[in-house]
């Protein structure tokens, strides 16, 4: 006897796909995700617990065709990062103030989560507690990283697993595709791991070929002779969720897709129901029942019961204009006594009309298929298999049959046949998905970055090559900004730092003149337009701008003011200036407008770490906003000259000529460190050693450079010959304090 395989395939292929798709992780699992990276630090509000105890361990892992969203198995965790940030605020202004210093604590997390067992193409967005956390562009709406591993056979372990876990210790999951977040801000999320779902594009076109799912079945259940030449439709996406049974996954698939299976010599055959007749059975050609049946009929005929067949058939699946949330159609008929409903679910992406075409067509074929029928043919007919379309000889004309079973007997062809009709299949249906709000990632602002190569400003010691910068925020959502530095180019970048505090900035709109830097600047003003409506500058008391208040970066500048007034028109007056703070007075020749602007504050201005093999060299620099991309924030460059070990140009330099005509230099240092007057103590040297360059300068060009380990230099008159020709009567010189780290200092140029 022959059957179509499909109805007893389970008793064909045996066991479950593959004996363990998916499979499980791993008994490090455990490990890995419980492990305790608590802290015990009480100050302030936070979390007593860092762990993370989000995991199921055993889950099979799915195995994943075209799109689809699914949730993940969170497999290895860092547990909760804390973080500690301080925000120091002046309030107050003109006659007192009040410094309010605000401690805040925020927890990250960097995790990985398995989504399947098959090699993907891509992950495109990712929801998680149902919104919105990654859009298909890439857009992030909480700070992180995101990085995905396809399942490549020769994938590598993740470095961030790798440098916490060791490289011993750590899967490389070769073969599964997973997900790596690094440091996930938890801040919207109740300080946990949310419910993450993951739109997976497992194919590179998106969709793909029914015959593909086919094929990888029979192959996870070891068998390789199978026929999927005619099996030409496309799956929008499909999951194996874990072990099941072959023939399951098979049926499901046939149900949707009108196909079926017959086992033939060369192995199992699928084709496509949609298939014309291949033999018309004349009447002539029936053989008649056995001798004791008198009805003179030839074909055996039966018919199920309505109350036997559904009334309703309805089913699930994952709709595409839901966000691949599941949807639901149904098709009805409209009259009959049965009442029997039939439900299923689907781990299938389909349209609403697709749903509903499906529906109508299983609810037609259950009804159109209640009649069946037992033929016994001639020998010559022996070459029919089950799956095949035949036509019968019936009262209003030749009616089509699907042939189910055939068995070979004394008498004939024993054939067991259904109704059936190929027109049935072609259907077309409307429904619609219902309403879904639409989720974007909002729109982030641009972050503009300050890198800020200037000396520090206050006088604690700095010993490293350090970079201050700041940075501001455009319109939209803005949480932080991240601090990336490239040292070839741009072809690489490397995490630096991250900010969270915008700061207070604007454009210079007048020229700012020349002024002194010894006293007050009471002549010149600053007129600035600041970036932000919602920013503001306030006046302060002389005694707090002596102490530091009220200090701004102007185009390389750094300045003090102690008035602030807002014009009419949106635009600050600042007056009563301190100019050429902390050793920038060489900047203080004459401001053209448009110069930035940047208030200098101990929340705003970050410090970011390089090393002494950047100074002199050229730097890219990227401000990239929280949820941006690196690779669509414009770079900042910069010639790093570390300004912050740079020494201050000495001051005060005065001369002397013996009767010999020798001259004597004589000058004044400045520190870097410490350099506020104390009773009865010189200010501190602020470096390794005390060391100077003078260069003698004739026109601006250095004829000589002499060398000194205290504030005065001899330059001889035979030295004064050489390099002019004659004694001379006034002397143009640079002098430059040394750093051991960073070579020559600031100059002093004076002609004396």
């Amino acid at each position: 006897m022959a059957s179509l395989v499909l109805t007893a395939v389970g008793t064909y292929f045996g066991g479950p796909i593959g004996g363990m798709i998916g499979g499980m992780v791993g008994q490090q699992v455990d490990k890995v995700i419980f492990s305790s990276h608590s802290s015990h630090t009480q100050e302030g509000p936070r979390l007593n617990d860092l762990t993370v105890q989000t995991s199921s361990y055993g889950v099979a892992i799915p195995r994943v065709y075209g799109t689809l969203r699914l949730p993940g198995n969170v497999v290895w965790s860092s547990g909760l990062k804390e973080t500690r940030q301080e925000a120091s605020e002046s309030t107050g202004g003109k006659g007192g103030g009040a410094t309010v210093k605000t401690v805040t604590y925020s927890y990250t997390v960097s995790f990985a989560v398995v989504l399947s067992g098959r090699e993907i193409h891509d992950v495109g967005q990712i929801w998680a507690d149902g919104k919105l956390l990654r859009d298909g562009a890439g857009k992030l709406a909480v700070d992180g990283a995101v990085r995905i591993y396809t399942g490549q056979p020769g994938q590598q372990p993740d470095p961030v697993i790798e440098a916490l876990e060791g490289q011993e210790n750590v899967n490389a999951f070769q073969g599964r595709a997973y997900v790596v977040f690094e440091d996930l801000a938890l801040g919207e999320y109740a300080n946990r791991i949310p419910n993450m779902t993951f739109e997976v594009v497992g194919d590179a076109t998106g969709d793909v070929a029914l015959a593909t799912i086919v094929v990888d079945i029979c192959r996870l259940s070891d068998l390789s002779a199978i026929d999927v030449s005619a099996l030409d439709q496309r799956v929008a996406g499909y999951m194996i969720p874990g072990p099941v049974q072959s023939r399951r996954a098979l049926e499901e698939l046939a149900q949707i897709y009108h196909f079926d299976m017959v086992e033939q010599l060369e192995g199992l055959v699928f084709r496509p129901l949609g298939r014309p007749a291949v033999q018309m059975i004349a009447d002539a050609d029936v053989v008649k029942r056995g001798q004791g049946d008198t009805s003179g009929e030839k074909i055996t005929r039966s018919r199920q019961h309505d109350l036997e067949l559904p009334r309703e058939i309805g089913m699930s699946f994952i709709d595409p204009a839901r966000d691949y949330q599941t949807g639901h159609q149904r098709a009805r008929r409209q009259t009959g006594a049965s009442h029997m409903v039939k439900e299923s679910s689907h781990a299938l992406v389909l349209s609403a009309s697709t749903a509903k075409a499906v529906s109508e067509v299983r609810l037609d074929l259950a009804w159109y298929g209640r009649e069946r029928v037992q033929v016994v043919l001639p020998p010559r007919f022996a070459d029919l298999s089950p799956g095949d379309v035949i036509t019968l000889p019936a009262a209003g004309g030749d009616q089509e049959y699907m042939v189910q079973e055939t068995e070979l007997s004394p008498a004939g062809l024993i054939c067991q046949a259904v109704k059936f009709s190929a027109r049935l299949l072609d259907r077309v249906a409307v429904a619609d998905s219902g309403a879904v709000p639409p989720q974007t990632v909002p729109d982030l602002a641009e972050t503009m970055l300050f890198a800020l190569d200037m000396p520090a400003i206050t006088a604690e010691e700095v010993i490293s090559p350090v970079m201050f910068w700041a940075v501001a925020a455009g319109a939209g959502k803005w949480e932080g900004a991240r601090l990336y530095l490239s040292r070839d180019g741009g072809d690489s970048y490397s995490p630096l730092g991250a900010h969270v505090h915008p700061a207070v900035t604007g454009i210079v709109e007048n020229f700012l003149s020349n002024g002194p830097t010894a006293y007050w600047d009471t002549a010149s003003e600053i007129l600035v337009r600041l970036d932000r409506a919602d920013h503001g500058l306030a006046s302060s008391d002389k005694g707090a701008v002596l102490r530091g208040a009220n200090l701004a970066w102007v185009a390389g500048e750094i300045v003090q003011f102690q008035n602030a007034e807002e014009l009419p028109d949106g635009r600050f007056r600042l007056t009563h200036l301190l100019r050429g703070r902390r050793g920038t007075e060489h900047y203080v020749a004459g401001h053209g407008a448009g110069a930035p602007f940047v208030l200098l504050t101990p929340a705003a201005v970050a410090v970011a770490g390089l090393n002494l093999a950047d100074v002199g060299r050229a730097l890219k620099l990227k401000a990239v906003t929280v949820g941006g991309l690196l690779d669509d924030t414009p770079a900042v460059d910069l010639v790093f000259q570390a300004r912050v070990l740079t020494p201050f140009a000495p001051v005060r330099a005065t001369a002397t000529r013996d009767g010999a005509g020798n001259i004597t230099l004589f000058w004044i240092r400045r520190s870097r460190v410490g350099g506020d007057w104390q009773d009865h103590a010189d200010v501190p040297l602020g470096e390794r050693y005390e060391k100077y360059d003078i260069e003698i300068l004739d026109a601006a060009i250095p004829v000589r450079t002499l060398t000194s380990e205290a504030p005065t230099c001899f330059y001889p008159v035979t030295q004064q010959v050489s390099d002019f020709g004659a004694v001379q009567t006034s002397l143009t010189v640079r002098i430059m304090q040394l750093s051991d780290t960073v070579g020559r200092g600031q100059p002093l140029t004076v002609t004396l």
